[in-house]
């Protein structure tokens, strides 16, 4: 009876609560010559979200992405993806690929390139036509309008790299910061990234640590509340004791 009620519970689950906005996650590395990336999760991501990665060119008048190239579909399951987490996307180009966390499956025409590529993050029904967009990567600067009308904002949640850029990964700062929120500037801002443009980079791993956050310093009246209450209840206990 449980069970048939803990699967119910997870059956009544609507996409609207599995639902991410944009900047809640965010690249963290590119590679055109192995076919891959990886992303950090910047908030909790619950078990059966479905978020899509499309290569394909996106026509804000339509409001589809059109072509042949290839999109991407990222199921996430088991117990989810915590907040800070980096999820590695690998060989995307054929029948071999995997993510580090969850399945994915492709289709239409796989082949990143390291130079006019634009590569978007998002939540929608189907492939074709996003409900909302979450960030996107680009070797093109975002060429012929790529942002138009995905509410996403260059240097916030969308991300420009050098044309030719073959691999290319993030090494900014990892902890330190209060919120998980807070870096995203540091990884949609190329300053932070190194860029290799010559060489086979297929090989190339990149780093999977996770993100940290620093616990906020309680403010010194919350400090002197705190021990203004222990010693009450220190003083209570005493005069317990002693009666």
């Amino acid at each position: 009876m449980k069970a048939i009620c803990i699967a119910a519970a997870a059956a009544a689950v609507s996409p609207a609560a599995l639902a991410v906005e944009a900047g809640a996650l965010a690249f963290t590395s590119f590679n055109a010559d192995e076919d891959g990336w990886s992303i950090v999760a910047l908030t909790d991501l619950q078990p059966g979200l479905s978020v899509y990665f499309s290569e394909r060119t996106w026509d804000a008048a339509a409001g589809a992405f059109v072509g042949s190239e290839a999109s991407y579909q990222w199921l996430v399951d088991g117990g989810g993806v915590e907040a800070g987490s980096v999820v590695r996307f690998a060989s995307v180009n054929n029948a071999a690929r995997r993510a580090s966390a969850g399945s994915l499956s492709a289709s239409g025409v796989a082949n990143l390139s390291a130079t006019g590529e634009t590569l978007f993050a998002y939540i929608g029904a189907t492939p074709d036509v996003p409900d909302s967009f979450i960030a996107a990567l680009s070797t093109e600067d975002f060429a012929g309008g790529q942002l138009d009308g995905t509410g996403l904002a260059l240097g916030v949640s969308a991300l420009s790299l050098a044309s030719g850029a073959d691999y290319a990964e993030y090494v900014g700062p990892r902890s330190g910061l209060a919120a998980f929120a807070d870096y995203a500037e540091l990884l949609n801002d190329a300053a932070n990234w190194t860029i290799e443009t010559s060489g086979d980079m297929s090989g190339r791993q990149p780093s999977l640590a996770a993100f940290d956050v620093t616990a906020p310093v309680p403010e010194p009246s919350t400090y002197a509340m705190l021990l203004a209450g222990l010693g009450f209840v220190s003083y209570s206990v005493r005069r317990r004791l002693s009666d």
